[in-house]
């Protein structure tokens, strides 16, 4: 594979290699082109094996599976976002700074 860094002189200090950008951009934006088509596909057979066969639904096209995907990520993974304890949960604490009344996960919430 491409190797980005090279070891050069005897400090061993890895040097970068530019020489190598351009080809690697390109390896990334071919992945990227196929996987757009692989997903695409996958999600258009899948329809036919399943959906046309047994519920007797209309077959849908490239872009239409597409809009599927939008569709089941606007819909499924939309304010999907992780609870950390510098959020809710330090909103949540008093102002105290007493770590023993502190609410969090993991901790049960004592009555003062």
């Amino acid at each position: 594979m491409f190797r980005f860094f090279r070891s050069s002189g005897p400090d061993g200090r890895w040097r970068f290699r530019p020489e190598y950008v351009a080809p690697a951009i390109l390896l990334a934006l071919a992945v990227g082109v196929g996987l757009f088509f692989a997903v695409g596909n996958l999600v258009v057979w899948l329809w036919r094996v399943t959906l046309v066969d047994i519920f007797n639904i209309k077959a849908i096209s490239f872009w239409q599976a597409w809009g599927l995907i939008l569709l089941a990520q606007f819909l499924f993974k939309a304010n999907m976002h992780p609870m950390t304890r510098t959020g809710r949960w330090r909103r949540r604490c008093d102002t105290t700074g007493d770590a023993s009344s502190q609410a969090g996960p993991g901790r049960p919430v004592t009555p003062s």
